[in-house]
């Protein structure tokens, strides 16, 4: 979708995940983008997106279905619940319009066909947000995984851990807390690391083993989940996260290759290299020049504006369709796996 000007946005969703981190972000890209019209069904949501971004009254829509029909629009971002997903990105596919929508693509892989289905009927782009592939720490990584010396991961384990209180665990009042809406740690939580450590291996996860259950809280959705991986090329890496683990949230990513090892931490606000030779981790400068608040965005900040750009360009996003669903069904992979007590061959979802 080339276009002389700027696109013209829509936000589908204008809760907490806009607010802090993906309305400065647009902000940032008035050469790229311009936010045209916001849909909530929440007043207060559209009140203060909408006069952050300085959008008139008739273009703040309580329903997204009439924002799709009445606004000039060339794209639109997806930010509900996990279980809207698919929904929301079927009509904004028969709008015609191009789609950013948050993770996860949709619930189930059956869920996840049918929009591409749609997109596909439709023609138009589609995106998923993996923000933390556009982190500073991971930015840096990969490059430090490009040099010759360094060689190549042999194994990795990434760590999304946080103690959830019973307020924040309450499905009455927290829709990630909900099996109908999509919740659950492994889906919310580790969906980011899952793609994050098998980007930092530079191979695709074959086969998945885990265990997905609930522990901690009273409430029918995962709070710990336990991945092993084999990926393509025999590398082995884990994934460990859960809602239910007080005493500090943590949150990293490393690999290990015959001679070095690479560690992200706060899902990419800190990076640190080992030359295993020294047997020492040192910090790597990474020379953002960000404050905190800038920097907890900068993930979503530097994707969309490689996404933008790409349209603006008529290329492909950065992240497709098939991002989304291959991560999608490693999730998918997880929950078999614990069913049925062996590992799960992805490529046969």
């Amino acid at each position: 979708m080339p276009r002389e000007q700027n696109i013209r946005l829509g936000l589908i969703g204008c809760g907490g995940i806009v607010q802090k981190s993906h309305l400065q972000g647009l902000l940032d890209i008035p050469n790229l983008v311009t936010i045209s019209a916001i849909a909530d069904p929440i007043p207060e949501n559209r009140n203060r997106v909408g006069t952050a971004a300085d959008i008139i009254s008739e273009q703040r829509y309580e329903d997204h279905r009439h924002m799709l029909v009445r606004a000039e629009l060339d794209a639109v971002i997806i930010a509900t619940p996990h279980h809207l997903h698919a929904e929301h990105v079927i009509e904004a596919a028969q709008a015609g319009v191009a789609i950013i929508s948050e993770k996860p693509m949709a619930t189930s892989l059956e869920e996840a066909d049918q929009l591409l289905d749609a997109v596909k009927k439709h023609s138009v782009p589609y995106a998923i947000v993996h923000n933390f592939l556009y982190t500073p720490g991971t930015a840096e990584a990969l490059r430090l995984l490009r040099r010759e010396n360094t060689g190549i991961p042999q194994t990795g384990r990434a760590l999304s851990l946080f103690g959830k209180t019973e307020d924040q665990a309450d499905p009455n009042n927290v829709w990630r807390a909900s099996r109908a809406a999509g919740g659950g740690c492994i889906g919310d939580s580790a969906y980011h690391e899952i793609y994050l450590i098998e980007t930092m291996i530079g191979s695709p996860v074959r086969y998945v083993e885990a265990r997905v259950q609930t522990k901690f809280f009273d409430f029918d959705v995962d709070d710990v989940a336990f991945l092993l991986f084999e990926h393509e090329n025999g590398a082995i890496s884990t994934v460990s996260t859960s809602w239910g683990m007080p005493g500090g949230d943590q949150s990293t990513c490393e690999v290990y290759t015959r001679t070095h090892g690479i560690r992200i931490v706060g899902r990419g606000r800190e990076l640190r290299y080992l030359d295993k030779a020294d047997r020492r981790w040192q910090p790597v400068d990474l020379d953002h020049g960000l404050d905190n608040d800038a920097l907890s965005r900068a993930g979503h900040a530097n994707y969309f504006a490689a996404t933008f750009k790409a349209l603006a360009e008529g290329n492909s996003p950065p992240i497709t369709a098939e991002h989304a669903r291959h991560n999608l069904s490693l999730i998918h992979a997880a929950h078999q796996a614990t069913t049925q007590r062996r590992a799960i061959d992805v490529t046969e979802l």
